[in-house]
Formats: structure tokens, sequence, C-alpha cells
């Protein structure tokens, strides 16, 4: 349920018909239960890269990467095609067409061998602290002192303590309102609130 940012590396596949967030009307506490299944666990991977503390580090190797090739192709037009040229294009064919395709199947390689696989995730989260626990196995319980940042995104919230950040998706929530009210929460508590959802 935590994951680590190497991980991921968050949804089309709906998550089961107990996976709902239960509030009291007359408490600040917040149930969450989910199945941490591989279409979430790719959600969240998908969404950590975009939005998280993955996305200035990709996008920069991006326009470097396509930076190269441009100039690749503008030096072949001026001098004409050498055999180093061939290396611009199997660059290009990696990162636009082979690298996602090879990107998924190594973390749905990781995913498979995850001890969280297919386990239930259950958070209880109120004003002063996080509880979580996955399956059987109770993970701690931690302040929001210690979340350095939440990432709102379309799809859920990404709650980073560090390096580690843990994954709220919204199809978990019961209705609107009770995600509303999460977010409040996480933009008054957390250190920084960032909302993406319409990135």
């Amino acid at each position: 349920m935590i994951e680590k940012k190497t991980s991921v590396s968050p949804s089309e596949k709906s998550l089961s018909t107990d996976d709902v967030v239960s509030a009291d009307a007359n408490s600040s506490t917040i149930e969450v239960k989910y199945l941490w299944s591989e279409q979430v666990y790719l959600d969240a991977s998908e969404e950590h890269t975009r939005f998280g503390g993955g996305n200035t580090k990709e996008k920069m190797i991006t326009l470097v990467v396509a930076g190269l090739i441009l100039l690749s192709v503008f030096m072949m037009f001026q001098r004409g095609f050498q055999p180093a040229d061939s290396m611009a294009l199997v660059l290009a064919v990696y990162w636009f067409l082979l690298r996602g395709r090879m990107h998924k199947k190594l973390l749905l390689g990781r995913f498979h061998k995850s001890e969280q696989k297919g386990k239930e995730i259950s958070l209880i989260i109120d004003d002063e602290r996080i509880s979580a626990k996955t399956g059987d196995k109770i993970d701690g319980q931690f302040g929001w002192n210690e979340i350095s940042k939440v990432v709102r995104t379309g799809r859920g919230f990404l709650l980073y303590r560090g390096v580690n950040y843990i994954w709220l998706p919204v199809a978990a929530f019961v209705d609107e309102g009770t995600c509303e009210r999460f977010a409040a929460m996480s933009e008054r508590k957390a250190s920084s609130f960032l909302d993406k959802t319409a990135g």
C-alpha cells in the first residue's frame, strides 16, 4: 500500500463492491477500504509519473531525447545520411514507441511479485493521523506532519512521505461529498497540497 518512488511504479477497472469509504456524519474520521489490484497499481504508478516526484525528471529527459533526435535529423539533411544517424532512429523508436510498453511490463512484473498483490488496503484517516493496514498486517500510523505533499489527480490522491507515497483512488469513495471532504482535510493538514484534476 505504501509504494516507493522507484515502483511506480491508480481507472477503467472498478474496485470491488465492498470498496467504499464510510464516514460518521458527526465525526471527521474517514475509513477507506479497497483492493490492491493490478489496475489500481498501474493507475498509481501512472499518476505518480505524471504529477508526482517523477514528473519533472520525466519531462527533462524527454526534452533532451527529442532535442538529440531533432539535431541528428537536421545534421542528416545537411551532410547526408551517415551510419551513425541510425542511432537516432533507434533512439526515437525506443523512446516514443517501445519505452511505454516495456515500462508497463516491468511494473506488472513488480506487482505480481509484491506481497500486497490482491490484498485489501485499509486506511483510517482523521484530523490527527492516518492508520494503515494491508490485509491482516498492520503497517502502522503516522501524523499529518509526516505528509510532505498531497497531489490530487483525476483518479485519486497521492500522499507523499518523502520519496514514498500512498495511493488513494477516487473510486474508493462512496460519494463525491466524502471525496471533497478528504480533499479539504488534505489541503488543511498537509504541508503542501496540489490540485491536478484539470491536468
